[in-house]
C-alpha cells in the first residue's frame, strides 16, 4: 500500500536569499513594518506588497550576541518555541484592544454632535487672507526644520479654506 501525503498547510518554501533577523519585523521585499497579525499558516502578510514572511524561516537561524563580555548563540528551534505561547497571548490581547478601540471610535463617530460642524485648524487670529481678503484665519504651528531654526506656521482662511505657510 502506498502512502499519499496530504497537502500540508504549514509547509513553507525555503527562505529567500539574504534573509536576516530584522525581517521578522520588516518586509523582506519592500521594507515596510510588518503588522502583528499572524496568519493561520504561521506567517505575517505585508500590508503594502502582500508578501508573506513565514516564522519557520527564523527557527534554525543562528543568533549571536557579542559585545566582548557576553556571548550567546541560539540555533535550537525548541529554545525559541517556548516564547511562542507568550507571543500569541500578547498578540490576542493587542488584537482585542484594537477591536475595542475601533468599536469605540465607530460609536463616537455615530454619536458625534460636531460631525457636521466647520473644521477648525487651531485658534483664530486677525490676519488678512491673501486669496479672498477675509480678516480671520486659524493657525497651527509645526517644527518642520531643525531645532535651532524657527517653527512653521500654517494659516487657514475661515472662509475660503486656503492655506498660507509662514516660516518664522
Amino acid at each position: 500500500m502506498t502512502h499519499i501525503d496530504e497537502p500540508d498547510l504549514f509547509r513553507v518554501t525555503d527562505p529567500p536569499r539574504g534573509l536576516d533577523r530584522s525581517h521578522r519585523y520588516f518586509c523582506f521585499v519592500c521594507g515596510t513594518l510588518l503588522p502583528y497579525r499572524l496568519e493561520i499558516d504561521d506567517s505575517i502578510k505585508c500590508a503594502k506588497c502582500g508578501k508573506n514572511t513565514y516564522m519557520n524561516w527564523f527557527k534554525m537561524m543562528k543568533v549571536e550576541f557579542t559585545d566582548g563580555s557576553l556571548e550567546c548563540s541560539v540555533d535550537c528551534p525548541m529554545e525559541s518555541m517556548k516564547f511562542y505561547p507568550k507571543m500569541l497571548k500578547k498578540a490576542k490581547k493587542i488584537l482585542s484592544a484594537e477591536r475595542a478601540i475601533k468599536e469605540a471610535d465607530t460609536d463616537f463617530e455615530m454619536n458625534d454632535p460636531f460631525k457636521n460642524a466647520v473644521d477648525n485648524d487651531g485658534p483664530t487670529v486677525r490676519k488678512d487672507c491673501p486669496y479672498c481678503g477675509n480678516d480671520r484665519m486659524t493657525y497651527v504651528t509645526l517644527q518642520t526644520r531643525s531645532a535651532d531654526e524657527g517653527q512653521t506656521v500654517i494659516y487657514t482662511c475661515t472662509i475660503c479654506k486656503k492655506k498660507e505657510v509662514e516660516n518664522t
